[in-house]
């Protein structure tokens, strides 16, 4: 079963927070346990250094149970008022051997026989089968002998393990606070990822408006410009797609009602007069056809951001264009030339592009201009090459001359057969390389269409 983005963050903060709570109290618990053994061994240093400072030690039988029953009053002792406090009580051991350690000269009541600890001075902790104790050794250099004050530690392991689950319990608390504030967090964070998620149920699918959201946190921002750009493209798509519809009906409607009269025409001519009538239907059909393809080939184009380029050259490209074309000149008794300089110009462009381009401006130049001549020039230096093809024919009027690559567009008279896609096609391959596409009257007459593009690094 997967989680839900809140439930995993949930989960992982707990954790995060479990383990810092847990070594916080570990070291809590530590540090206490570690002071607490300080207080009372500095306690019991205290206790022995007051029976020495007691003692008479010329004599120690005297003097010792005197000070060892005074001293298991003052700590042993618990009034019955304070019934609190019985778990603090502490028993003192007192021991005090000959120096050489050869006979025990004085023991308190509850102590062994045997030796507390070593007999050289420090804290010693003895925890074995005999008891448990600490013990802190003195040495009495007048009578010649060692003294030992021990206690049982029941007293400070009381205190450390109460403070040990006061940690515990201050540590669940703090568990659970922290993980209804953080529940809190984590739900007031992802507040705009729920929003998001209201916005895109909601939405029609005709609504592809950009995502406006109240709060919008820097992680989620790169999620909701990624959502605009994509109805951005989405509502492009579609509106290429509309347009596409409404070109083709537009354009299709007059050649479909061309062909179903003369259809109908057919139906009543003699067999001597179909073979014209046939010519006429193969035109349109062929006009129809021609139509359907540009308009494909221009929806095709308007889809194509960045097409797969290659190192062509452009030269060479025309020099074929212009072979494929010769037999369609020479029907109209059009003249076809090239002048390129240099001979070759390498161009990193797409070649299918290109051709399609350059075939169009070509096949412009014929219909527009019949029985003139058509030339091709090709120029480039370092920076940028140049494509120009100029007809001979009269020309177009300059109001019109701005409107020669709109779709569907078609200067002067519509006899030429043209769809007025020509230029369109070509303005959009133009865009797609970053081309600047220019159209001008030339001096001495006739169209001339120029297309500059950028040369990059390595052509």
């Amino acid at each position: 079963m997967r989680l839900s983005i809140r439930n995993t963050l949930l989960l992982l903060l707990m954790f995060v927070l479990l383990l810092a709570i847990g070594l916080n109290s570990l070291f809590g618990h530590m540090v206490a346990r570690h002071e607490v053994n300080e207080v009372f061994d500095a306690e019991l240093a205290v206790s022995a250094k007051l029976i020495k400072g007691l003692l008479n030690e010329k004599d120690l039988i005297g003097d010792l149970p005197r000070i060892a029953e005074a001293l298991q009053e003052s700590l042993g002792t618990v009034q019955p008022a304070q019934p609190e406090l019985e778990a603090y009580e502490r028993t003192r051991l007192i021991q005090v051997w000959q120096q050489d350690g050869s006979e025990l000269i004085f023991r308190s009541p509850g102590a062994p026989e045997y030796a507390l600890a070593p007999m050289r001075k420090g804290f010693y902790h003895h925890d074995g089968k005999s008891g448990e104790w600490v013990v802190y050794v003195t040495d009495l250099p007048q009578a010649n002998s060692w003294l030992m004050v021990g206690e049982y530690p029941y007293a400070r392991a009381e205190i450390i393990d109460e403070l040990g689950q006061v940690f515990g319990v201050s540590g669940v608390i703090a568990l659970i606070i922290c993980s209804l504030v953080a529940l809190t967090a984590i739900d007031y964070g992802l507040g705009p990822l729920k929003q998001l998620g209201a916005v895109l149920r909601r939405r029609s699918l005709n609504n592809l408006q950009p995502v406006d959201l109240v709060r919008t946190p820097k992680e989620l921002r790169p999620v909701v410009e990624g959502l605009n750009q994509m109805f951005a493209r989405l509502s492009a798509g579609l509106e290429r797609e509309r347009r596409f519809v409404a070109d083709a009906a537009h354009e299709l409607r007059t050649p479909l009602s061309v062909i179903k009269l003369q259809t109908q025409h057919l139906q009543g001519l003699d067999c001597h007069d179909l073979k014209e009538e046939l010519q006429q239907l193969e035109q349109s059909a062929d006009r129809s056809g021609r139509v359907v393809e540009q308009l494909l080939l221009l929806a095709r184009l308007d889809e194509e951001q960045s097409p797969q380029k290659e190192q062509l050259d452009l030269a060479e490209l025309c020099r074929r264009t212009l072979a494929e074309l010769h037999f369609k000149a020479d029907k109209q008794g059009c003249a076809l030339g090239l002048d390129s300089q240099p001979e070759h110009i390498l161009l990193r462009a797409n070649a299918t592009m290109l051709e399609v381009a350059i075939r169009n401006l070509i096949e412009n130049a014929l219909r527009y201009a019949p029985g003139s001549a058509v030339d091709v020039a090709l120029n480039a230096d370092s920076q940028q090459v140049e494509l120009t093809v100029r007809d001979h024919g009269q020309g177009v009027s300059d109001s019109e001359l701005q409107r020669l690559s709109e779709r569907f567009y078609r200067a002067g008279v519509t006899s030429h057969g043209g769809a007025g896609l020509g230029l369109s096609i070509v303005a959009r391959i133009a865009d797609v390389h970053g081309a600047r596409l220019r159209l001008a009257n030339h001096p001495q007459g006739g169209l001339l269409v120029t297309l500059t593009f950028a040369r990059g690094e390595g052509e």
